[in-house]
C-alpha cells in the first residue's frame, strides 16, 4: 500500500482531485488479481453500455420546457446505467454510504460523455462536425434548450477529444471511469461537502489509477504509455471544465423555465438543484 505523507493527507481533507493521485504510482506488472478486476470492470462496462446503443436526446419537443424535460429523462436513463456500473465495483460499494452519495451527486455528470465517446460513430452521428441529419437534429435540440453560446459545440469537441485520446478502447474507458468517480472535487463545486472517509476514496482511486497505468504499459510500452497518460490528464482537465459549463447551462435553463419539478428526480440531484 502506498504511504501518504501529511501534505497529501491535508489535500484530501480539503477535497482532492484526480491530479493528486496520479503521482508516485509504482510501476508494477499487473497481477492475476488485477487482470480479474480488469475483466470484471470491462464486462460490466460492456453490459451497461453496449457500443452504439446510446441514442442522442433529439426529442420531438416543440418548446424549451418539453425539450428540457425530455432531456432530463434521457440523461436519467444514462445516469442509472452508470450507477449500476459503479455498484459493481467493490471499492465503491465498500465506501461510507454518505461518501457514495456525494461522489455520485457531484461527479456523475462529469462521466456522462464517456458513454457517448464509446458509442460515437464516424458517420451520421449526432456529435459529428458535419451537417448530417442526426447532427442537425442534435443542433436544433440544443438551440431549443436555449443554446446561443456554443454549448453543444463544446460537448461535441469533448466527445471527439475522448474518442481520439482513448481510441474507444472499452478497457481503457472502463478503467478511467472509477478513476473519475473517485475524484473528490472533480465537479469544481464549492458547495461539495467533505468526505467522511477521504483515505478510503484516495486508496480506491490510487488502485484503479495504478491498474490503468500498467494496462497502458502492457498495451503500448512504457515510453508511449507516459505520453498517453499525460494526454489523459489533459483530457480529464477538459472534462472538468466542459462538463461544469454544460451542467451549469442545463441547471440555469431548468430553473428559469420553471421545469425543475417536472424533471427526473435523479437529474435534479445530478444538476445539484436538490
Amino acid at each position: 500500500m502506498m504511504d501518504i505523507d501529511q501534505e497529501k493527507h491535508n489535500t484530501l481533507l480539503h477535497g482532492s482531485t484526480v491530479l493528486n493521485t496520479m503521482v508516485d504510482i509504482s510501476l508494477k506488472t499487473l497481477s492475476v488479481e488485477d487482470w480479474l478486476i480488469i475483466q470484471s470492470v470491462q464486462s460490466s462496462f460492456s453490459l451497461n453500455f453496449p457500443s452504439g446503443s446510446i441514442p442522442c436526446p433529439h426529442a420531438d419537443a416543440l418548446d424549451r420546457v418539453s425539450a428540457l424535460i425530455s432531456w432530463s429523462y434521457f440523461i436519467n436513463t444514462v445516469a442509472l446505467s452508470f450507477i449500476k456500473f459503479f455498484r459493481c465495483i467493490d471499492e465503491f460499494e465498500s465506501l461510507n454510504a454518505d461518501d457514495r452519495f456525494t461522489l455520485i451527486k457531484y461527479n456523475l455528470f462529469a462521466v456522462l460523455p464517456i458513454c457517448k465517446s464509446y458509442s460515437y460513430q464516424p458517420t451520421n452521428d449526432c456529435c459529428s462536425h458535419d451537417n448530417n441529419e442526426e447532427a442537425e437534429k442534435h443542433r436544433r435540440f440544443y438551440i431549443l434548450c436555449g443554446d446561443s453560446t456554443g454549448i453543444r459545440q463544446s460537448f461535441v469537441d469533448l466527445v471527439h477529444l475522448l474518442v481520439e485520446a482513448t481510441g474507444q478502447d472499452a478497457t481503457l474507458l472502463s478503467l478511467l471511469l472509477p478513476v473519475l468517480i473517485f475524484s473528490h472535487g472533480l465537479s469544481m463545486n464549492e458547495d461539495e461537502p467533505p468526505l467522511k472517509d477521504p483515505l478510503a476514496v484516495y486508496r480506491a482511486q490510487s488502485h484503479y489509477t495504478r491498474i490503468l497505468w500498467n494496462y497502458l504499459i502492457i498495451k503500448c510500452g512504457e515510453a508511449l504509455a507516459q505520453k498517453h497518460f499525460t494526454r489523459l490528464l489533459a483530457v480529464i482537465i477538459q472534462i472538468q471544465s466542459a462538463t461544469k459549463i454544460l451542467r451549469d447551462f442545463f441547471r440555469f435553463q431548468c430553473m428559469i423555465s420553471n421545469t425543475v419539478d417536472k424533471m427526473a428526480p435523479l437529474i435534479q440531484t445530478v444538476l445539484q438543484i436538490s
